[in-house]
């Protein structure tokens, strides 16, 4: 009779163990979590700091010319352009930045803006410029670098630094072979945007004359840059007025709300200043 008694012993013990193992295994686990949640919560933390630490950045310089702007008011174009040179006090010649905000779906193609306005006093920038196919003669009069098949695997392997890059149709299928490291940095010649042309010649000196492409990038926003601070307010009035009607004019048909949400000027690192598009 005395095995079964032992029998029973054993099982009791081994209850009495999985029950130990069960408690140990609940309060690691119990443990780790408590852990995760405070880790979870000195992140968010640190990242809320982060946000009041970067905005606690600003220069004096900016906080200085920040204090001109009244950030609840839409001011008409030529006085938002008078503000915007009281606060690029740099020591280079900043360019005039406009950003517009639109009512566009920017995730539908064909509700995506891409066109070439030409800007009838000049951007101000000095544009590197390559250009595959054309008269290699007459484009190095006007200052630009001629490609070749060598330059297009150099492309590949990021050897070759330029802002802009026009091709002929002819070359353009040799250029596929880069479009993939081309599209990302908006550098793939295209038709649509006329840097895919029969006169490459011609567009270098449209380039070089004022024209600029102006696209719609990501939340439906366009950045574009319309001359130098230096210029005169008549001059930058113009070229901004001149953007402005040629977005106007790229509005997609089936958009039934006002192409423009908002506008705003700035010079290169200075405050942004919001305007009135009543007066564009």
């Amino acid at each position: 009779m005395g095995r079964p008694r032992i029998k029973v012993i054993d099982e009791a013990v081994d209850l009495e163990k999985q029950e130990k193992i069960e408690k140990e295994r609940v309060k690691v686990s119990r443990e780790a979590s408590e852990k995760l949640e405070t880790l979870a919560k000195k992140t968010k933390k640190a990242t809320r700091e982060k946000k009041v630490t970067k905005a606690n950045l600003r220069s004096k310089r900016y906080e200085k010319v920040a204090s001109f702007v009244d950030k609840s008011k839409e001011y008409p174009l030529s006085e938002a352009i008078e503000i915007v040179k009281k606060t690029a006090n740099t020591k280079f010649d900043s360019s005039l930045e406009v950003h517009i905000n639109l009512n566009t779906d920017h995730t539908k193609s064909d509700q995506f803006i891409r066109i070439s306005i030409n800007l009838p006093n000049g951007s101000g920038q000095k544009l590197r410029v390559l250009v595959f196919g054309g008269n290699a003669v007459e484009l190095k009069k006007l200052g630009v670098e001629s490609g070749t098949d060598s330059t297009i695997d150099k492309l590949v392997s990021g050897k070759v630094k330029t802002d802009k890059i026009i091709s002929t149709p002819e070359w353009m299928v040799k250029l596929t072979k880069a479009a993939k490291f081309l599209g990302p940095k908006g550098l793939m010649p295209n038709p649509k945007s006329g840097t895919s042309t029969l006169e490459p010649e011609k567009l270098v000196k449209d380039m070089q004359g004022g024209m600029i492409e102006v696209k719609t990038e990501a939340q439906s926003i366009i950045h574009a840059i319309t001359g130098k601070i230096s210029y005169p307010t008549e001059k930058l009035e113009q070229n901004v007025k001149t953007l402005v009607e040629g977005v106007q004019k790229a509005k997609p048909e089936g958009l039934k709300k006002p192409l423009i949400k908002s506008a705003f000027l700035s010079s290169s690192m200075g405050p942004s200043v919001r305007l009135d598009i009543s007066s564009l």
